[in-house]
């Protein structure tokens, strides 16, 4: 059992590093367009080292969450994993830089990225040890909303939302598909397949806990998430997803 979840967490790990180097990349333009003109400057070069440093923390902080919501009481012994990916990322951070048309400029302060670097790994891995998680972390500041994922379940609380107009439809969209991600029939499903119904609540989540929410994604979320619990499973189950994504559609 533990083969096949260390080597499910490995390739999860392994796309999200490409996704990661992706976004890194998008913010390293966007950086260097700011300072169009000025590229020679080693204040640029530091603005970089930042892109790279919020790329490298979000990337294993998105390891963490998946790592803890999918090997559910035993996510400790994947602290190995967490360092490895962590690490990889920064060598092939390090790599890109050293090629970057201003590599002389980045040598300058190389040293500086590389120290950063591996705080970063090594304060989250010790925080995934620890399992400690930064009050605030993951929550959105504008709104009241939870999600707590744990052990491959959405858990007893998935959106706690005080607010009310538009957030009262959101809450109960949210705590009917808790119930149906957590149903007996859901969690009978091969293991490979309850991932990928997790995989796509999990993103309707992420959009519903938005300051501003895509009522749009969430609509077509739901209706792809119910179309696949029809063809999985029942189609009474898909039918009442499906039923959600109406339900958004009214907001």
């Amino acid at each position: 059992m533990l083969r096949p979840m260390r080597d499910l967490i490995r390739k999860r790990l392994r796309e999200n590093r490409g996704e990661a180097l992706e976004s890194i990349a998008i913010a390293i333009n966007r950086t260097k367009s700011k300072f169009s003109g000025s590229l020679t400057s080693s204040r640029c070069y530091l603005a970089i080292n930042k892109d790279n440093e919020v790329g490298l923390a979000e990337y294993m902080d998105r390891s963490i969450h998946f790592i803890r919501r999918v090997a559910s009481g035993s996510w400790a012994e994947y602290a190995d994993e967490l360092w490895d990916a962590g690490q990889k990322l920064k060598q092939e951070i390090m790599d890109k830089m050293a090629h970057d048309p201003g590599a002389k400029m980045w040598a300058e302060v190389k040293g500086q990225l590389d120290t950063a670097l591996d705080k970063i790994i090594k304060r989250k891995v010790e925080d995934f040890e620890l399992d400690y998680v930064e009050e605030g972390r993951g929550m959105n500041a504008t709104t009241n909303n939870t999600v707590n994922i744990i052990g491959s379940n959405i858990s007893h609380s998935v959106m706690q939302i005080t607010q009310s107009g538009k957030d009262t439809i959101w809450k109960e969209i949210a705590q009917k598909l808790q119930e149906v991600v957590n149903s007996e029939e859901i969690k009978g499903l091969p293991e490979q397949t309850r991932l990928d119904v997790l995989d796509q609540a999990e993103a309707v989540i992420d959009q519903l806990n938005k300051p501003v929410t895509d009522v749009g994604k969430v609509q077509r979320g739901l209706k792809r998430l119910g179309g696949f619990i029809s063809s999985v499973a029942s189609k009474s189950l898909g039918e009442i997803v499906t039923q959600l994504a109406m339900k958004a559609l009214g907001m």
